[in-house]
């Protein structure tokens, strides 16, 4: 990892951490986060969750579909290819159907 990833990921680990610390952020949220740092600076994998996740911020509209789409994502295991590809799936799909 290069000094500027180094340094990107040290920021932004701290800032998460300290926003959970001041209750700003859930537990589970912060521990998404944060696990999701790894994923995308320090593993560098999972492009399919990182376009998954911009499709939605992009659509967010607050409802009862995001909310449970957040929970979705809240849940995933990183560690566990398949419950990866099973919340993209159905958020995918959540995403998909939420205009009907």
């Amino acid at each position: 990892m290069t000094f500027n990833k180094k340094k990107l990921y040290a920021e932004s680990a701290s800032m998460i951490a300290d926003m959970g610390l001041r209750d700003k952020l859930s537990k589970e949220e912060m521990d998404f986060l944060l696990s999701l740092l790894d994923v995308v600076l320090v593993k560098q994998e999972q492009p399919q969750l990182i376009q998954t996740l911009r499709n939605w911020m992009n659509t967010n509209e607050s409802s009862e579909i995001d909310e449970i789409i957040k929970a979705t994502f809240l849940a995933v295991d990183f560690t566990d290819k398949e419950s990866m590809e099973q919340c993209l799936q159905l958020v995918t799909e959540l995403l998909e159907n939420r205009g009907e």
